[in-house]
């Protein structure tokens, strides 16, 4: 009788611990697949603007410190330093779960959590790159924010250079 008082208690113990995993799942704030930055231009402007960088925080769907704070520190950088190109539309930012959306960690061959930036020119992707050390780097905030600014600044300075040609 006792072992079975036992199993019971354990079993009923199970039960509401994995009711207490799902409701906290389901109730948690969550972000959509893809998500874009505060500010961003209409879809007609945007439409517009055919040299431009897109970048993209890189996650799982379960996030983990690093992963957060990859996509925390990638946002100020680009809120503080990229400001202006955010508003007019020549950098984009978008938040990207890549377990949810297979066919774009197959694209650029994401296995973790990354920054891709991804540069288009005349409407068209020109060149991606991902910023991988972002995992290593994302408990040193200067390390992290002058590494992702160097990126950043170098897939710019591609777009000028297409530009002016």
């Amino acid at each position: 009788m006792n072992a079975r008082l036992w199993l019971s208690r354990i079993l009923l113990a199970f039960v509401f611990v994995t009711i207490g995993f799902a409701l906290g799942r389901e109730t948690a704030p969550q972000a959509p697949s893809v998500v874009g930055l505060a500010g961003q231009t209409s879809g007609m402007q945007q439409a517009e603007i055919n040299d431009r960088l897109a970048v993209y925080s890189v996650h799982m769907t379960f996030r983990c410190w690093e992963c957060n704070q990859i996509e925390w520190l990638t946002k100020e950088l680009l809120e503080e330093e990229f400001a202006e190109q955010l508003e007019s539309g020549r950098i984009e930012y978008w938040s990207v779960d890549y377990m949810r959306d297979a066919d774009f960690a197959r694209r650029y061959n994401i296995a973790a959590s990354t920054l891709v930036l991804v540069r288009f020119e005349d409407g068209e992707e020109a060149d991606f790159e991902r910023l991988d050390e972002v995992w290593t780097k994302s408990r040193n905030r200067d390390e992290f924010m002058a590494y992702v600014r160097a990126g950043i600044e170098t897939q710019l300075e591609h777009l000028e250079r297409s530009a002016s040609e």
